[in-house]
């Protein structure tokens, strides 16, 4: 059953407190969103979805959010978690139990009732264009991990529900979101980039190479250096070690090429060739050392861009660059699955082609069955 027909958004827009004021996001598709929107004030109310299995709700965003006092913690922003709900409701009771909010039975149940939602876990990710079209359809601020959609049309789906009704919307990574990347993008900014090699710790493609991808988006591609093809040579994509080669074309249309490496190469690292320095300039990740440096450097970056997003209405990606973001993730998938590691134009990924959800890696996991179950 389509998600619209289970939500008066009539309804919600008279209950909703503060919805009006969280509309961001650009008019169309690559523009940046910098429309005016009033100033957000006070501590924002999110709902979070999918904070059971692989989930950074439960993981690490639960505990950067909810912050409790009376352990010695200490709240990182000024948000708060107030209602969540998980395809498994003894999981969203746990979490509820955990960090002090309300599990709703239905996905769609905390309309009204938050000011942003956060989605946070992996096994939703063929369904995300169903679980937020409510909250996208009133207008509320969105937060979906990554891997975003599972094809071409469902993300392009999920964008344009939050370009219609004026929704900002965040596609984030933790590798995208800190200050080394910052610093790598500023570096290409002002640079004739002429290739580069990253390298990323991971155990599988969607889960964690994809975190390589979205480094270099931002460091890279959202730099004026859009991706135009992909090609994925691994033995196997649930397992490392695998490589990822992108091509590039800068502003001047002129091509150049990137390579990622993905397997026991710790958390991160860009290596940018660029005319002037030849020898290249390396940046490198780290999840930071100690307390508050092992939350706020690697980990709450991400959950900052949220808060800011919501109390600005500016986003830190266009609608279009999240598009081709979730088009180069899908034509690294076509190339393993279906070219034999032959480079995929983005353009080439047909719309409706979906990539598998279930890891190998993880046998037996119930998570995605249950999804399956509930809405096909």
């Amino acid at each position: 059953m389509a998600v619209t027909s289970q939500v008066s958004r009539r309804r919600f827009l008279r209950q909703a407190p503060t919805a009006g004021a969280f509309w961001g996001g650009a008019a169309a598709l690559g523009q940046e969103s910098t429309e005016a929107t009033p100033e957000v004030t006070g501590t924002i109310r999110i709902g979070a979805l999918n904070v059971g299995a692989y989930s950074h709700l439960a993981a690490k965003w639960g505990a950067l959010i909810n912050a409790r006092p009376d352990t010695g913690e200490i709240p990182y922003t000024g948000m708060r978690i107030t209602h969540c709900w998980d395809i498994d409701p003894d999981r969203a009771r746990s979490f509820a139990n955990g960090y002090g909010c309300t599990a709703v039975p239905e996905f769609d149940g905390m309309l009204g009732k938050v000011d942003a939602v956060i989605s946070g876990g992996y096994y939703n990710h063929s369904h995300n264009h169903l679980l937020h079209e409510p909250y996208l359809e009133a207008g509320l601020p969105n937060l979906v991990n990554r891997p975003f959609a599972n094809s071409v049309g469902k993300a392009r789906r999920l964008i344009e529900l939050a370009q219609r009704h004026k929704a900002s919307l965040l596609v984030p990574s933790a590798l995208g979101h800190n200050d080394v990347v910052s610093q790598a993008r500023q570096f290409v900014e002002s640079s004739h980039v002429v290739g580069y090699h990253a390298a990323v710790g991971a155990e599988d493609y969607p889960t964690h190479g994809i975190h390589g991808l979205y480094m270099v988006c931002r460091a890279v591609a959202d730099a004026g250096n859009p991706i135009q093809s992909v090609a994925f040579r691994a033995r196997h994509w649930h397992a490392a070690p695998s490589l990822l080669t992108y091509e590039h074309h800068d502003k001047q249309g002129r091509p150049f090429y990137g390579t990622l490496h993905s397997g026991g190469f710790g958390i991160g690292a860009l290596h940018i060739h660029t005319e002037k320095e030849n020898h290249g300039r390396d940046f490198t990740l780290t999840t930071g050392t100690g307390d508050p440096y092992d939350k706020t450097e690697f980990w709450a970056p991400a959950i900052w861009a949220f808060e800011r997003m919501i109390r600005t209405g500016n986003m830190p990606q266009t609608y279009d660059q999240i598009l081709r973001k979730n088009q180069a993730f899908m034509a690294g998938w076509r190339s393993v699955l279906v070219e034999d590691g032959r480079p995929v134009r983005l353009e080439d990924v047909p719309a409706d082609w979906n990539a598998p959800v279930e890891l190998p890696n993880m046998p037996g996991d119930p998570t995605f069955a249950l999804f399956r179950k509930r809405f096909g």
